[in-house]
């Protein structure tokens, strides 16, 4: 626990070396933030919209995947329920899910891999856009540092934040308000 403070405090001072000098100056002082970015995909008005737009492509694609798993399981079920089969048989039926399952991972990494490179295509625009509006929020509300609250979570370096210092809903709802986004549910006057 005390190791976590002192990389903590150690990060801090060496990531805002400027901002503290700054602070003994007399000038403004530094102005610290979280952010759960992870939220975005799903708050983020425009960003859902792409991420619903990829899903219903890749609908089909999922289907055939779990209709593929469905397929294997059902074979390794038989394999294992049924003593009666031959050796010859059960051979067989051994190497037709070995050939299901190569097919099965060759789709799936196929499938992974063009997902990537939609998701990619779709979503850079949008977040680069919300990254923008970020550095333009956080200029207007005087913040000179945020931290992705997932990261720092995943990584345990920070004890302690404030809630008041978590920006994510404030920032979500003025983005949403600047990018309206037309969908059935929402639409745009």
């Amino acid at each position: 626990m005390k190791m976590k403070l002192l990389l903590t405090l150690a990060f801090l001072f060496i990531a805002a070396p400027g901002a503290f000098a700054q602070a003994a100056d007399g000038a403004p002082k530094m102005k610290v933030a979280i952010i759960d970015s992870a939220v975005f995909r799903d708050e983020v008005l425009e960003l859902k919209a792409k991420y619903e737009k990829l899903q219903a492509e890749f609908a089909p694609k999922a289907r055939d995947l779990e209709s593929m798993q469905n397929s294997i399981a059902n074979k390794q079920k038989v394999a294992q329920e049924n003593k009666t089969l031959t050796a010859q048989q059960a051979q067989k039926l051994s190497d037709e899910i070995e050939q299901l399952k190569k097919e099965y991972n060759r789709s799936l990494q196929d499938s992974q891999d063009l997902a990537g490179k939609r998701e990619q295509a779709e979503t850079d625009d949008v977040v680069e856009k919300i990254m923008k509006s970020l550095g333009q929020y956080c200029a207007k509300k005087g913040i000179t540092y945020v931290f992705d609250a997932r990261r720092l979570q995943d990584t345990g370096v920070v004890v302690y934040a404030a809630p008041t210092s978590n920006i994510t809903k404030d920032f979500i709802s003025e983005y949403n308000k600047a990018n309206p986004v037309q969908t059935a549910a929402n639409p745009t006057k």
